[in-house]
């Protein structure tokens, strides 16, 4: 499909367990989290504050249990959100507080905030109609895991090796079928290029490159293509 992009990219070499992972490098990349919620109505005037400071500790210390099977020596960071709405309205609106003892705030300032978030996301807000809580949620997360695709090992090839045909294919330029070459993605090697019109194949996935691009093969497995 058209994109306007110049250049695009393929996913990462066969070396992985499935092909097309390089895709999930943020899945990797990105911290362990773990998200509880508990659900408890209560108007904002008659609320306890330190209670909710309670439920919120109680969360925090089960969030955490569940990460230290991740990791025996856990530096767990924890966020906090409140699920409020207006008395007797159907959908609830997020509010992200600072982590501090809830005891700390006030109940005029959760009101403000309330006021402001409700405001940006609907254009007005109704000060004189009360709010309620009703669900309290906490992120526990443990810090980034540090994560390098190793390059590939070096080694000289033949792209003419690595073709296994040709076959007709459709040309979005053309709009109709013209002849593709067709290259075996096992055997493609750093540094290797294609010019299209080209197909790619795996096991997994397939790559199609049409008249006015270009592939290469970086050091890690990656297929670049340069559209003209």
């Amino acid at each position: 499909m058209p994109t306007g992009w110049p250049r695009k990219s393929g996913p990462a070499d066969h070396r992985s367990a499935a092909g097309g992972s390089g895709v999930g490098h943020g899945f990797l990349h990105g911290p362990v989290a773990f998200d509880l919620s508990r659900s408890q109505r209560t108007h904002l005037e008659d609320a306890d504050f330190s209670q909710i400071e309670t439920l919120f500790a109680e969360l925090e210390r089960e969030a955490a249990a569940i990460l230290e099977q991740a990791d025996r020596r856990p530096r767990v960071t924890f966020e906090r959100t409140l699920m409020m709405r207006f008395v007797g309205q159907g959908a609830e609106t997020q509010l992200g507080i600072e982590r501090k003892p809830f005891q700390k705030w006030s109940k005029a300032l959760i009101r403000r905030r309330f006021d402001e978030v409700y405001q940006k996301l609907y254009g007005r807000t109704y000060p004189e109609n009360p709010v309620e809580f009703v669900t309290f949620k906490v992120r526990a997360s443990l810090p980034e895991r540090p994560f390098r695709l190793p390059p590939l090992e070096r080694r000289k090839g033949r792209i003419d090796e690595c073709i296994k045909g040709r076959r007709p294919a459709f040309s979005v330029l053309k709009k109709k079928c013209v002849p593709f070459t067709v290259y075996d993605r096992l055997k493609l090697f750093p540094a290797a290029r294609m010019p299209g019109p080209a197909i790619i194949e795996e096991k997994e996935s397939t790559i199609v490159i049409g008249e006015d691009g270009r592939a290469r093969v970086d050091e890690y497995g990656f297929v670049w293509i340069d559209i003209r």
